[in-house]
């Protein structure tokens, strides 16, 4: 019934307006923002909000703000931590969003079957694409990574069939694809020429695709 998700679509505006509001307040405040700490602090305080509110409410709308305010709080405290520009610190944000990527796939597991089960896919897009693009920022101009990139999102491939994410098994294809082709294009473009590097990374790309099909319809839709 259309009533029944009235208190949701409120819930859905307040989450909107609540840290919009909270900076403007800040602003009139006359804080000049030359320091994060009070931005931080501002979305601690709405992050403990809305953990508070959800315990008692229990709406899965709740817990998505809960969990945006608190990854918010996060980046924010980091920053403030750290006390320079983003570029400064990109292996640092890189280790960063891979532990709340890795985090969001393990509370959306945990949700399974639950009252929040409606944020599962969400949260195993979000994660497994926050992971395996913060790990494939780390592997420009490094060999070891490059070699670990391949476990990590063949590890992805399995995971998808574990748990049964079409979100994770496309993410994850999509960056072997993207992780080949940086490959092909860094060691073997000039060696074999480019045109036939288009060729076996065509090829290579039919064969990820068949294989990605495959894990769909055996572990994934059934």
């Amino acid at each position: 019934k259309p009533e029944d998700h009235i208190g949701s679509v409120f819930h859905f505006m307040g989450g909107l307006l609540v840290p919009g509001g909270a900076m403007v307040t800040l602003s009139e405040l006359g804080l000049d923002f030359v320091s994060l700490w009070p931005v931080a602090l501002t979305f601690g305080a709405i992050f403990v909000f809305y953990l508070l509110i959800n315990s008692i409410h229990k709406s899965a709308i709740l817990t998505f703000f809960t969990i945006a305010n608190g990854t918010a709080f996060i980046y924010l405290v980091v920053e403030s931590i750290t006390d320079g520009s983003f570029y400064m610190h990109g292996d640092l944000y890189a280790y960063l969003t891979m532990v709340v990527g890795a985090s969001y796939l393990l509370l959306a597991y945990s949700f399974r079957g639950g009252w929040n089960d409606k944020l599962v896919e969400v949260l195993y897009f979000f994660g497994i694409a926050g992971f395996l693009g913060a790990a494939f920022s780390q592997v420009f101009g490094s060999v070891p990574w490059q070699m670990l990139y391949f476990i990590i999102v063949i590890g992805g491939l399995f995971l998808s069939a574990y748990i049964k994410s079409r979100a994770v098994l496309v993410v994850s294809t999509l960056f072997l694809i993207a992780h080949v082709s940086y490959i092909t294009s860094e060691y073997f473009a000039d060696s074999v020429g480019w045109p036939v590097a288009l060729v076996i990374l065509g090829f290579i790309f039919i064969g990820l695709g068949y294989v990605s099909i495959n894990i769909n319809k055996k572990y994934i839709a059934k």
